[in-house]
């Protein structure tokens, strides 16, 4: 059986708000994890690696830790297959494949081309390619079928080539419209795409999700397993466990984990100037310009805002925050805030947890071994961003 072994960098300070939930091959990318994502690429290698065996693959990946923000592709493993025992894998001054030896001085190959995770837009700017690149991975896991109307539903009709509409054992699409012309549709096992809706491919619906009636979604868009999506949605990520169920525009941005979004929150995802988004940035603790023209709302696990919430261009939202009020949400907002309208406080640690132990209870889940406590460090460690809030 392939096992993969993983580590974290630094630069995982500017995957903020995204922190330990995700790390050691937990993030989602497009439809998988990266370690699902690995496992498979492994277990196919003898397919694209004309030279070598699943074993030998295996054995190489044995002898060390692979950096959490990898994507891995063909060129990745062919990469790894040539190192000689000891030796570590680089791209520039990234640490991709770290040795497991111990004595003497390991010696390191480079590997310019590695497709890396570097900033939490990359999940919304990146999201067609992944979806494109895992057409043949969903297909297999899910056991996906190429749309039938006799059988997926005699009232929807899909625009563009049929071929590309994958459905998954209990999926359904009801009276809606299913455009393939600029990518593929994937719907995940009893997934649910109900009556009036819209969708634009490149998408993706994984599994136990529902489109609500009436739902216009643009590609590409990636939402996660146990959503509720509603109104409008344009090139954006959820990571799963996540509510929009009712109207509001949601453009270019990622949204984590078990978070809830009240009926008509919407992101402005474009500045009316039209010049570039500001981001915080999380190294340097300030606003800084990037070259992105659409940039909507960046949102940690666990967070929820009130209905009617308006958050700006390039908001960041930490991890376990409420959101409040009529105005506008300031652009970056600290791990663990209460309030809005400029008046702040703590989130307590306590109701946290009596809150989000009932929010997963309501998709028959629980808090995992061991993961209250690390949301518990992760409170400490950034109660420094609470304190300087205004």
């Amino acid at each position: 059986m392939t096992q993969c072994t993983f580590f974290s960098d630094e630069h995982w300070k500017q995957l903020y708000p995204f922190s330990f939930p995700h790390q050691i091959g937990k993030m989602r990318w497009g439809a998988f994890t990266l370690e699902q994502l690995w496992i498979a690429y492994v277990g196919n290698a003898q397919l694209s690696l004309k030279h070598l065996s699943l074993s030998d693959v295996q054995q190489r990946l044995s002898l060390g830790a692979i950096n959490d923000r990898w994507i891995p592709d063909a060129d990745a493993l062919l990469a790894l297959s040539k190192l000689e025992p000891g030796q570590s894998l680089n791209c520039g001054k990234t640490v991709l494949f770290q040795s497991n030896k111990t004595a003497g001085q390991p010696t390191a190959q480079d590997f310019p081309e590695a497709s890396l995770i570097c900033h939490p837009t990359d999940f919304f700017l990146q999201c067609g390619r992944a979806i494109e690149s895992q057409t043949a991975l969903l297909q297999t896991r899910w056991d996906a079928q190429t749309w039938d109307p006799a059988v997926h539903g005699a009232h929807t009709v899909v625009i563009g080539d049929s071929n590309l509409v994958f459905m998954a054992p209990g999926a359904r699409a009801m009276a809606s419209t299913l455009n393939t012309e600029n990518g593929p549709i994937f719907i995940g096992p009893n997934a649910e795409i109900q009556e009036g809706s819209h969708i634009r491919g490149p998408f993706i619906l994984d599994e136990g999700s529902i489109v609500k009636m009436g739902s216009r979604v643009y590609g590409p868009t990636a939402i996660g397993p146990q959503c509720r999506i509603g109104g409008e949605v344009s090139n954006s990520v959820f990571l799963g466990y996540s509510n929009k169920g009712h109207d509001g525009f949601v453009g270019n941005s990622v949204i984590g984990q078990w978070c809830n979004l009240g009926a008509d929150t919407n992101t402005s995802n474009l500045k009316n100037n039209y010049s570039s988004v500001r981001l915080w940035d999380a190294a340097s603790s300030s606003i800084q310009t990037t070259d992105l023209q659409f940039c909507g709302l960046i949102m940690g696990d666990h967070s929820k805002c009130a209905i009617n919430t308006m958050f700006n261009t390039g908001t960041i939202i930490g991890a376990g925050s409420v959101l409040v009020g009529s105005s506008f949400i300031p652009k970056h907002v600290p791990p663990f805030s209460w309030g809005g309208d400029g008046h702040w406080t703590e989130h307590r640690f306590d109701r946290f947890v009596e809150t989000e132990t009932r929010v997963m209870e309501r998709r028959q889940r629980q808090w995992e071994n061991g993961e209250e406590d690390r949301w518990k460090r992760e409170f400490e460690v950034t109660s420094g961003l609470r304190s300087s809030q205004s």
